[in-house]
């Protein structure tokens, strides 16, 4: 995907940087990043700002430490492109022209075009579809009933953003079909894109063969949507609309609709249903957070369903949110390639154009320097009077700079909401919140089953 840069001299150079030792012969620390991925991830700073690891033979250079990936996300953005294993990989499923995956003149003409439909005028108006959701969802609940609270939540994103970014006749019926296919593709995606070429992809094994299975289905419903919006010439008012006319200047303009509506859908269910159950789970376990949660719920509330203006009011339960991202970012890896040279003069390090730069949002969070106790589950840190630049700074949940996440507010609002919906009716008895269950290792970074016997408050 970036064969227009000269990638020539970056292996050599990364050979001045230090090694992260364990990696086998040809298949590197793909060993690690299989069985363990998070304590790897997270240990990698112990090597120093920047290390090599290698995917298979192919050599990455980590960066470790939160003010440099800032750097690398704001200051030094003109001299990257998104790219790299992830990004590629995420290319071949939402195909390379959407928003998420495009390159950064094609970022600049899309993102002005959508823009709008993040606003604070649409924000407000979609509230009320997301709470609708969320009350549709939790309505269907029975006293007693033990709920998979990932797949609830999975239902309530698709609700919402089939009704708010893509919202035209079948999306919704799309939005449920990718809903219960995400996980499957999701996981496949995380895989792939540790093998360096195709081969993994080709290989007969079971999370290849979901990944096509899956892919195959929601294709066919996001088709139907794609051909919808092309052929209707009718302005939804929504997302999707905003960029059709750009589509059809694309060589595929119904692939280019059809990458367009994935992406939405894709980004707009699996990261907020991931950060609403990992906010539930770490509710949970955390009982003094739950009290207070609680109250805060129901002096805001006063027992009547939120609304767009109380979102801004229920200051703690967006505190217990930012902390739930910070502990379990949803988008918890990431890479860039660099297009030009870095030159990070006071750490002496000067890395070549052409190398693949490899982050993680879940270990820089975990950065004890600029967050104390980093394995604390602590709301407070975020309160005004405490989260300092440095906290803010060293924040990647909606990764920075112009390619930070469009709906960053849309998500913030949407888990707000849902979980004042949750909470405010309905007492969760989770049946298994053990803190030693561990991820499920995505592109995204999914909850463990989140099962719970729900009765009303």
């Amino acid at each position: 995907m970036y064969s227009d840069f000269d990638v020539s001299e970056a292996p050599m150079a990364l050979s001045l940087f230090p090694t992260v030792p364990g990696a086998w012969p040809v298949f590197g620390h793909l060993s690690h990043l299989h069985t363990s991925p998070l304590s790897f991830l997270r240990g990698l700073s112990q090597y120093g700002p920047v290390a090599v690891v290698r995917f298979a033979n192919r050599p990455v250079l980590a960066v470790t430490q939160p003010q440099l990936v800032r750097r690398l996300l704001t200051g030094d953005q003109h001299r990257t492109e998104k790219g790299g294993s992830v990004f590629d990989v995420m290319a071949e499923t939402l195909g390379p022209d959407s928003l998420v995956t495009c390159p950064a003149a094609v970022h600049a003409q899309q993102r002005p075009l959508m823009q709008p439909a993040f606003s604070q005028e649409s924000l407000s108006r979609y509230a009320s579809v997301m709470r609708d959701a969320a009350v549709k969802v939790t309505g269907s609940w029975r006293p007693g009933q033990t709920v998979q609270m990932e797949t609830a939540a999975h239902r309530i994103a698709a609700l919402a953003v089939s009704r708010t970014l893509v919202s035209a006749p079948g999306a919704a019926q799309a939005a449920a079909v990718l809903a219960k296919a995400l996980p499957d593709i999701s996981r496949a995606m995380y895989w792939r894109s540790l093998a360096p070429g195709d081969w993994f992809a080709k290989l007969p094994v079971r999370v290849n063969r979901r990944y096509e299975r899956q892919m195959a289905i929601a294709r066919s419903a996001i088709d139907r949507v794609a051909v919808h919006y092309r052929s209707a010439g009718i302005d939804h008012e929504d997302v999707l609309s905003m960029v059709i006319a750009m589509c059809e200047g694309e060589p595929d303009p119904h692939q280019a609709v059809y990458n367009q509506t994935l992406t939405m859908l894709f980004g707009g269910i699996e990261t907020t249903a991931a950060a609403l159950t990992w906010t539930l789970r770490l509710i949970d376990q955390h009982q003094k957070v739950a009290a207070r949660l609680q109250t805060e719920l129901d002096e805001v509330l006063d027992g009547e369903l939120p609304t767009h203006e109380d979102i801004s009011r229920l200051t703690y339960t967006q505190q217990v949110i930012t902390e739930s991202l910070r502990l379990f970012p949803p988008a918890w890896v990431g890479t860039r390639m660099t297009t030009s040279p870095l030159e990070w003069e006071e750490e002496g390090i000067s890395i070549p154009a052409g190398t693949e730069l490899l982050f993680s949002p879940y270990a820089l969070h975990r950065d004890a320097e600029t967050f104390p106790r980093p394995d604390h589950f602590d709301p407070d840190r975020w309160a005004a009077d405490r989260a300092g630049a440095a906290q803010r700074q060293g924040f990647f949940a909606f990764s920075a700079g112009r390619r930070k996440c469009i709906g960053d507010t849309f998500a913030m609002n949407e888990v707000t909401l849902a979980l004042a919906i949750i909470l405010s009716r309905w007492r969760l008895d989770h049946q298994s919140s053990n803190p030693s269950d561990q991820p499920i290792p995505r592109l995204i970074l999914g909850p463990p089953a989140t099962p719970v016997v729900v009765q009303p408050r």
